[in-house]
């Protein structure tokens, strides 16, 4: 077969030969602001929308004329508006003239300073603009994230996995700046210090955060929340608040909010699609990792299930599928849960199995037992033959296994590129007007990374053939 694997099961499904000749790089121009049903945290946001502009700088000043006035009347009706713990914007616990300007100044990408909420809410008080000249990014979404955000250029640093994407992600000049940080799960505090960092994006919310904050000298370390998509809800969504929150931090406040649009307006189309299928014919899916010992060698008794709150789950809904755990009745708080082998195989069928697969770990290892793939991986034979070694496994039956890239989970689009790939796969009539690969393109252009083919190159997506 010619065509690279990124489309081999898109182009058999959408049968239609050479469909990349149709690709185009629009953007929508409508109203920013129709997609965002959130309340930024950031304290400035007096009016609890979705940014900090003049609305809420003539709020807060109404609220002080009122007090000033005790205009009670006033002050009672503006009590229905305004958010007076955000409207201290400068967080000195008063509500005061010295708020306004700061609403003003980051309104108008004048502010020095940002008070905020990161991703596990914890208030954080940042040194922003111009004051931030090296960054270093764990993982692959926030290095996405920067990128997306037009800012390559201060990237200083990256964890081994983003590292090896060195030749995709910059052009030669930003990569010869950027240094391997190798194994952030466990970092070399003393190496990253000599990197002299002002701002480091963390990966994971776990108990490391406070840890790099405390050893990592002069540095603002900050976790934005992508890894807790949540599209379905957006006004919860710790992603769309991290990348909103991303666009004030690093003076890109349009880009992240036409970014965002971007996200929401595929997650509602696709939403509405998914809404409209009747539950009882959504396929039953069960999103799991190639690497698991079951699928790569036969030998365990449990298989880990991703749940919705996770990239891979939130797909599952997206694409109009039933996530494996609703069907068992299962809940959990966290990533995945640990299924029998008995409730997967002989409690309820499985119609779709998606196997989740990471070369490059957070962790700095690379994992050999993990097929070559993702965008600088043009040869599709190692999915082929871990794809054939998992359907091969005892009690696998009638079930259809799907290979996929680690980048559909751990990059920068909280679902929605995986959600496009999966339902061409298992909703291929009611989606028949999402393209999954216009909008993969569409992704790499976000990225500012204008010499990549989505249709020629990358091994993503593998569902093959039984020999």
């Amino acid at each position: 077969m010619d065509t690279k694997t990124v489309s081999i099961l898109v182009v058999a499904i959408l049968v239609v030969a050479g469909i990349s000749a149709a690709l185009v790089l629009a953007k929508d121009d409508g109203d920013a602001s129709r997609n965002l049903d959130v309340n930024l945290e950031i304290y400035g946001n007096a009016d609890g929308d979705w940014k900090v502009d003049e609305a809420d700088a003539k709020l807060v000043e109404s609220w002080i004329d009122a007090n000033e006035n005790n205009d009670t009347a006033a002050i009672d009706e503006l009590k229905g508006r305004i958010n007076l713990d955000f409207a201290d914007a400068n967080r000195s616990g008063a509500i005061d003239s010295k708020d306004v300007e700061q609403i003003r100044a980051i309104a108008n990408g004048t502010a020095k300073h940002l008070w905020f909420l990161d991703g596990i809410q914890q208030e954080r008080e940042m040194d922003i603009g111009d004051a931030i000249k090296k960054v270093g990014c764990e993982y692959y979404s926030n290095t996405e994230a920067m990128l997306i955000l037009g800012q390559a250029d201060r990237i200083a640093a990256v964890d081994n996995a983003p590292y090896q994407y060195l030749d995709f992600y910059f052009s030669p000049q930003q990569k010869s700046k950027v240094t391997n940080m190798v194994n952030m799960n466990a970092p070399d505090y003393g190496f990253v210090n000599t990197l002299k960092l002002d701002v480091l994006l963390i990966f994971s919310s776990t108990a490391s955060y406070e840890a790099k904050q405390e050893k990592l000298i002069g540095t603002d370390v900050l976790y934005l929340g992508l890894y807790n998509p949540d599209l379905t809800n957006t006004a919860k969504s710790n992603f769309i608040q991290g990348i909103l929150k991303a666009g004030y931090i690093f003076g890109a406040v349009d880009r992240a909010v036409d970014y965002t649009n971007w996200v929401l307006d595929y997650r509602d189309k696709m939403l509405d699609i998914a809404n409209s299928i009747p539950d009882e014919k959504k396929p039953v899916c069960a999103m799991s990792n190639y690497t698991n010992s079951y699928f790569e060698n036969g030998t365990s008794n449990t298989i880990p299930i991703y749940s919705s709150i996770d990239p891979l789950g939130q797909a599952v809904v997206l694409s109009g599928g039933k996530n494996l755990l609703q069907v068992l009745d299962v809940t959990t708080s966290g990533y995945s849960h640990k299924i029998g082998i008995d409730a997967v195989f002989n409690k309820h069928p499985v119609d779709h199995f998606f196997l989740h697969n990471v070369k490059y770990t957070y962790g700095g290892a690379v994992m050999s037992s993990t097929p070559d793939h993702g965008y600088l991986q043009d040869d599709p034979s190692q999915m082929a033959d871990a794809w054939k070694k998992s359907v091969g496994q005892p009690l696998m039956g009638d079930e259809t296994i799907t290979l996929l890239a680690g980048d559909f989970r751990n990059g920068c689009t909280g679902g929605i590129l995986l959600a496009a790939y999966m339902a061409k796969q298992i909703n291929p009539d009611a989606y028949s007007g999402i393209d999954p690969l216009k909008m993969h393109a569409e992704y790499i252009d976000w990225m500012g990374i204008s010499d990549y083919d989505i249709t020629k190159h990358g091994v993503f997506f593998y569902q093959g053939q039984a020999a």
